[in-house]
C-alpha cells in the first residue's frame, strides 16, 4: 500500500512539474526587451482592466472612455479574475511592473491546479491509473497549453478550473449519502464564483439541469430515491443563488441570476412531477417528454409578460452566442464551427477522433456496470463540452480537459485487448508491452504534436508593432482620463478592431475599434473608401487624429474586413494556395481603397491623410514596405490659384521617411473655370522623422507655354490649419 501511494505521489508531482513547466516556457519570450510582452488581444484589455482595478481596489472598471471613441464602451465581463490579479498584484507591491508580473504569471498557475482537480475527480470516477495518465494528457495537452501559458491572462482558465471544481463537489454530493449538504453548497459557492468569471455561466446550469431531468428519469425506472439526485443540487443551485443576490441587478450578473433562480424552481417542479408520476404510476418513458413540453409552455406564457420577454430574449442571445455567432461570418476564427477550422485529414481531427471513441467507451461501460449518479454527471459534462467545440472552435480548450479523460479511457481499454492476458500462451509478453507503448505513443501524438513548437512561442506584438506603439505613446499629444475614462479624450486612433487593445494599453491612446468589436464597422468602412471625402467624413464623425495600418490587413485579414460591411472579399483580392505557399493578387477595386492608398502608396494623392512613421521591417515581395505604418488627418494646406490652361495642374514633393527611406507625394487637380486647387498634407519645414527634401514643385501636367513649375514651401502652419497658398500662373 505506502509502495502504491508512493507511485500515486510521484505520479502526480510529475504531472503538476511537467504541466507548469511547458506553460511557462514561452515566458522568455515574453519578458524579452524587459517588462512583459502579453500574448493575445484580449489579455491586453484584461491588463488594462487589472491595473485600473489595482489603483482602485476592489472597484474595476466598467465603462471605458477610451473605447469605441468618442462614445465610450461599456464593460461587461464579470470581475473576479481581474479582481484576483489585481489582489495578488497588490501584494506584490501594485505596480505597473507588480500587475504586469501577477497577470502573466496567473495563467500557468491556473493551468496546473487544473490538472490536479482533474486528477481527483478523475481517480473518483475511474480509478488512480486513469486519473494519472488524464493529468499527464492535459499536461502536455497543445490546445490546453495555448490557453495558460504564461503571458496570457483571461478569465477562461479562472472559469474552466471553478467548473471542474463544481463537477468534482457534486460528484462527491451525489454519491456521498452523509455529506452531501455540504459538498453540494460547497459546489454552489464553485458555480457563483464561475458566474462572477463569464457571463456564459449559464449554459453549465442549463448542463446540470439536463443532468438532472434524465438521473430523475432513471430514479423512476428503478424506483430509487428521488431525493439523492434533487437534494444535492438544489443545495448547490441555492447556495449560488445566495451569493448571487447581491448583484443581481447588474447586467454581467443577471443571466447567471435567471439561471440560479430559474434551475431551483425547475428542481421544485421536477420533484413535483416525479411524485405524480410515481403515484399514478405513469411510465418514466413520458418524464422527459413532459418536462420538454412543459419547458416549452412556459416559455410561451412568460413571452406574454414584460419580464418574460426580457428573459427570452436573453436566453436567444445566449443561444446565439454558443451556437449561431455572427462572428464566423466575418471570419473570427474562434467562433467558426471546427470543421471550417481543421482540415479533416490533420492530427488535431485524429486527437477528437480519438477522444470521442473514448466518450462511446464510456458510455458502452456505463451500460454494462450500471448508471452511477457521478459517472452520469461526467458523461452530460463530455456531451455538453463535445456540443459546445464542435459549435465553435473557441471551447476547444473547454473539450480538451474532458479529451484528456476519455482519451486515458480509451487507452485503458485498449490495452485490456492487446494485454498478455489476451494474448495466445506461446505469445512473447514483450510484443505485448511493445504494442501497448505503441498504442500509448500514437494517442499521445494529437496532444504533444505542438509542444516542440510551445517554447518558441513569439508574442504577437513584439518587433515592429511593439515598436511603433513606443513611438505613438512617445509622440503623439497625451490624452487625458486614461487613468479614469469618464469622459472622452481629445482624439482617437483608428486600427482595424484585431490592434485596438494593444493600442489603448501600449500608447494609451483612445481606439475607435477595439476585441470588442464596436466600431469595426466604421473602421472596415474606412479603409475600404474608395474616395477620400467618404473615408474624411467618417474620421471626422469619430475625431480621429491618427490611423495604424499594418500588412496583415492587406492579406490575412482584408476577407474579414470586407465581410463586416457586407463585401465579397473576392471584390479586393484573390487567394490561391499551394502546397508552398498562399498568393494574393489584389484587384483594382481595392487598389482604390484608402488602405491601400495609405500603406502602400504612402498617402500620395490625398489630402488630410500623412504618413508620420514606418516601422523597420519589410514585408512583400512585389513590393517590400514597412510591416507597421502610422498616419496622422490634418486640416490639409490649399495650393490653389488661377491659370489660364485646361490642363490639370499637379504637385510634387521628395520626402524621407524616419527609416530613410525617399518616397514621393503627388497630387494633382482639373481647373474649374480658370481655377484649381490642391490640398496637400505635408509641410516643406524641416520636421523629426518624416520630412520633405525641398519644396513643392508645382505646374501643369502638360508642357504649355509659360506652363513653368513653381517651388512652393509649405509651413506646418499651413497644413494644421488648412490654410491657403496662393500660386497663380
Amino acid at each position: 500500500m505506502e509502495r502504491v501511494r508512493s507511485y500515486e505521489l510521484l505520479g502526480v508531482l510529475a504531472a503538476l512539474i511537467l504541466g507548469l513547466s511547458l506553460r511557462l516556457a514561452p515566458a522568455r519570450n515574453a519578458l524579452a526587451g524587459g517588462g512583459v510582452q502579453f500574448y493575445g488581444y484580449d489579455s491586453f484589455y484584461h491588463a488594462r482592466r487589472i491595473l485600473y482595478t489595482a489603483e482602485n481596489f476592489p472597484h474595476t472598471l466598467w465603462f471605458d472612455s477610451y473605447l469605441h471613441h468618442p462614445l465610450g464602451h461599456p464593460i461587461t465581463w464579470p470581475p473576479l479574475f481581474d479582481q484576483m490579479v489585481a489582489g495578488a498584484a497588490l501584494l506584490l507591491g501594485g505596480s505597473p511592473g507588480a500587475v504586469e508580473a501577477a497577470a502573466a504569471a496567473f495563467p500557468p498557475l491556473l493551468g496546473t491546479s487544473m490538472i490536479l482537480i482533474l486528477y481527483l475527480l478523475t481517480k473518483k470516477l475511474f480509478g488512480m491509473r486513469v486519473a494519472l495518465l488524464s493529468a499527464f494528457l492535459l499536461a502536455i495537452d497543445s490546445k490546453h497549453i495555448a490557453r495558460t501559458l504564461f503571458g496570457l491572462p483571461d478569465h477562461d482558465p479562472l472559469e474552466l478550473l471553478l467548473m471542474l471544481g463544481v463537477i468534482l463537489l457534486l460528484a462527491h454530493a451525489l454519491t456521498d449519502r452523509d455529506r452531501w449538504a455540504w459538498y453540494g453548497a460547497a459546489a454552489g459557492v464553485m458555480m457563483a464564483a464561475v458566474a462572477y468569471s463569464w457571463l456564459g455561466a449559464p449554459i453549465y446550469m442549463i448542463g446540470v439541469l439536463i443532468y438532472a431531468t434524465i438521473q430523475i428519469t432513471l430514479d423512476l425506472r428503478e424506483g430509487a430515491d428521488v431525493c439523492e439526485t434533487i437534494a444535492p443540487l438544489a443545495a448547490a443551485f441555492g447556495a449560488a443563488l445566495l451569493l448571487i443576490l447581491p448583484f443581481r441587478n447588474e447586467a454581467w450578473l443577471i443571466p447567471s441570476f435567471i439561471g440560479a433562480l430559474g434551475s431551483l424552481v425547475a428542481l421544485g417542479v421536477f420533484y413535483g412531477l416525479f411524485l405524480l408520476f410515481a403515484a399514478r404510476r405513469l411510465p418514466w418513458q413520458a418524464f422527459v417528454p413532459t418536462v420538454a413540453f412543459l419547458s416549452y409552455f412556459g416559455a410561451i406564457l412568460s413571452s406574454s409578460t414584460e419580464e418574460g420577454r426580457k428573459v427570452g430574449s436573453l436566453l436567444a442571445e445566449g443561444i446565439r452566442y454558443f451556437f449561431g455567432s455572427d462572428l464566423a461570418r466575418v471570419g473570427v476564427e474562434e467562433t467558426m464551427p471546427i470543421f471550417r477550422v481543421y482540415e479533416i485529414a490533420s492530427l488535431p481531427v485524429l486527437g477528437l477522433v480519438f477522444a470521442l471513441a473514448g466518450l462511446w467507451i464510456l458510455i458502452l461501460r456505463m451500460r454494462e456496470e450500471g448508471w452511477r449518479r457521478d459517472h452520469l454527471l461526467f458523461l452530460l459534462w463530455a456531451l455538453l463540452s463535445t456540443a459546445l467545440m464542435i459549435s465553435q472552435a473557441r471551447f476547444l480548450f473547454l473539450f480538451s480537459v474532458i479529451g484528456s479523460v476519455l482519451v486515458s479511457l480509451l487507452f485503458f481499454w485498449g490495452t485490456e485487448r492487446i494485454g498478455p492476458s489476451q494474448l495466445p500462451l506461446r505469445a512473447d509478453p514483450g510484443l505485448a508491452r511493445a504494442g501497448t507503448a505503441a498504442f500509448l505513443l500514437l494517442l499521445l501524438l494529437p496532444a504533444a504534436v505542438n509542444l516542440p513548437a510551445v517554447a518558441r512561442y513569439q508574442p504577437e506584438i513584439s518587433g515592429d508593432w511593439s515598436d511603433s506603439l513606443e513611438w505613438v505613446g512617445e509622440k503623439t499629444p497625451p490624452t487625458a482620463g486614461f487613468d479614469r475614462p469618464v469622459e472622452a479624450a481629445e482624439y482617437g486612433i483608428l486600427s482595424w478592431w484585431d490592434y485596438g487593445n494593444w493600442i489603448l494599453y501600449k500608447s494609451k491612446r483612445p481606439v475607435v475599434a477595439n476585441n470588442f468589436q464596436a466600431g469595426a464597422e466604421d473602421a472596415a468602412r474606412f479603409f475600404l473608401a474608395e474616395s477620400e471625402e467618404e473615408a474624411l467624413a467618417i474620421a471626422e464623425a469619430r475625431d480621429v487624429k491618427y490611423i495604424i495600418t499594418d500588412q496583415k490587413m492587406l492579406y490575412g485579414k482584408l476577407p474579414a474586413i470586407a465581410r463586416w460591411i457586407g463585401e465579397d472579399p473576392a471584390g479586393y483580392v484573390q487567394i490561391t494556395a499551394d502546397p508552398e505557399a498562399v498568393v494574393y493578387a489584389h484587384t483594382p477595386k481595392f487598389l482604390r481603397t484608402l488602405l491601400a492608398r495609405l500603406h502602400l502608396r504612402d498617402s500620395s494623392d490625398l489630402g488630410h491623410f500623412r504618413l508620420v512613421y514606418e516601422s523597420e521591417t519589410l514585408r512583400g515581395l512585389k513590393i517590400p514596405v514597412s510591416e507597421v505604418k502610422v498616419f496622422e488627418r490634418v486640416a490639409g494646406a490649399k495650393i490653389a490659384g488661377t491659370t489660364p490652361y485646361d490642363e490639370p495642374v499637379g504637385v510634387i514633393l521628395e520626402l524621407t521617411s524616419n527609416q530613410g527611406r525617399r518616397f514621393q507625394y503627388f497630387a494633382s487637380a482639373t481647373p474649374v473655370d480658370g481655377r484649381y486647387e490642391i490640398v496637400v498634407p505635408y509641410s516643406t519645414e524641416g520636421r523629426e522623422g518624416v520630412h520633405s527634401i525641398g519644396p513643392y514643385l508645382v505646374g501643369p501636367l502638360k508642357d504649355v507655354p509659360g506652363g513653368d513649375s513653381r517651388e512652393v514651401e509649405v509651413r506646418e502652419a499651413e497644413v494644421l490649419e488648412g490654410m491657403t497658398i496662393e500660386v497663380n500662373f
